[in-house]
């Protein structure tokens, strides 16, 4: 592995000629060298210099040679194609949800090579009993994967809730029971190494950005349902985080003047409709009474108005189709808004997207501007908690590259 961390940066010593193959090479998972010289409007020379100071630094490895790309003019002729070496850094990426907080050590290229999940209901402790189950779960992973923490390039936490990333304050978070808490500085400060704080769901953005099978895309959007609803926009192949950098707070746009009651303390949120928690409290009248401030509590409840879903329970079946609905209207006006070319729908209820799919298909066709014949793609991903790991190591892996503005 090399040395680079957050306190030192790549050693680009081409500048951002380097940075900008290298980003081509992460972009394109495997390419040739005259396809990125093609791509970047790099000399082939020039392109050749630093894959070879890439390749001597470990960042960079030679695939074997395949014949499946050679150029027409050159038929027979293999060309080496070049990919990121996937043991050239190690990240430390961690996730604080409100029952779990779920560590794990991921390589360069976004593999999990060990993993910590501790089941803590986070909101009854101390943000500094927090900050201190987190260390001990990194510890735990890093034995796992005989690595200190000197070893890794740096640490990325997502946290549900309104994130400044810049400062790492949490200026909101349901897994806090008050606002403001500077966790970021507060990981920081026990770790003993820089600590990048972002909210969990500009995390599955940047896994897919990094990691996905659509990391090509310059502009997207990624909608995250599961304890809450949160979203990642992507514009020009960069996280778009807004003026006051909590930008993208779609679940708590309101969809309902005066309605219901959300966990920001606001009412006709969409996530007041949509989130977990939601469709319990809205079974609450034929389901045994479930606690929705327990988060174990509610996915056991969930678990069982899934299963009156599946057996064509009439009730359960329309609570799907009302979440869906709302969240169909959201997506809709999303799309009305930014007019993206990709949605892609994440998170842990997307594993029982089929019991409401047709009431969001239904929801954005009668309200996106345009109907079903302008409507993006929309693709769903409903990854575990991996996601969030590799999200983290992107957030890391996005610092470290120090790229323009525009990605380029």
């Amino acid at each position: 592995m090399t040395g680079r961390d957050l306190e030192g940066g790549f050693d680009a010593g081409g500048g951002i000629t380097k940075l900008r193959v290298l980003n081509e090479i992460r972009r394109r998972e495997a390419v040739a060298r005259v396809d990125i010289s093609t791509a970047t409007g790099l000399s082939r020379g020039t392109v050749t210099a630093v894959t070879a100071d890439l390749i001597s630094e470990g960042l960079v490895i030679e695939l074997e040679a395949s014949e499946e790309a050679a150029a027409p003019s050159q038929r027979g002729r293999p060309r080496v194609l070049l990919a990121l070496n996937p043991d050239a850094l190690r990240v430390v990426g961690v996730k604080v949800a409100p029952d779990t907080i779920a560590v794990s050590i991921t390589n360069f290229v976004g593999d999990v090579v060990a993993r910590h999940d501790t089941s803590v209901q986070v909101k009854l402790r101390e943000p500094e009993e927090v900050a201190r189950l987190v260390q001990e779960g990194v510890d735990h992973a890093l034995a796992t994967a005989g690595l200190t923490l000197a070893q890794t390039a740096g640490i990325g936490i997502g946290v549900p809730g309104f994130i400044d990333h810049a400062t790492g304050l949490c200026r909101w978070s349901p897994v806090f029971g008050e606002p403001d808490i500077p966790f970021g500085q507060m990981m920081a400060k026990r770790l003993g190494r820089p600590v990048l704080l972002d909210n969990d769901a500009n995390l599955v953005a940047l896994a897919e950005q990094w990691f996905g099978p659509r990391r090509a895309e310059s502009d997207f959007l990624v909608v995250t349902v599961e304890h809450g609803v949160g979203m990642g926009l992507v514009l020009d192949h960069r996280l778009y985080r807004g003026a006051l950098r909590v930008a993208s707070e779609f679940g708590h746009t309101k969809i309902q003047q005066g309605g219901a009651l959300c966990r920001c303390g606001q009412r006709g949120c969409i996530e007041a409709y949509v989130a977990e928690y939601a469709l319990v409290r809205e079974a609450g009248a034929f389901m045994p009474a479930c606690d929705i401030s327990d988060p174990q509590a509610t996915r056991l409840a969930l678990d069982a108005l899934a299963a009156l879903a599946e057996a064509r329970d009439p009730v359960a079946l329309e609570i799907y189709r009302r979440a869906g609905t709302i969240l169909g209207i959201g997506l809709a006006n999303l799309i009305n808004i930014l007019n993206p070319p990709l949605i892609v729908l994440s998170g842990r209820a997307m594993r029982t997207s089929h019991l409401f799919w047709d009431a969001i298909m239904a929801a954005l066709k009668a309200n996106a501007v345009g109907g079903e014949r302008d409507l993006p793609r929309i693709e769903i991903h409903p990854w575990g908690d991996d996601v969030w790991a590799r999200g983290a190591a992107a957030l890391v892996l996005d610092r470290l590259y120090q790229l323009p503005q525009n990605g380029s």
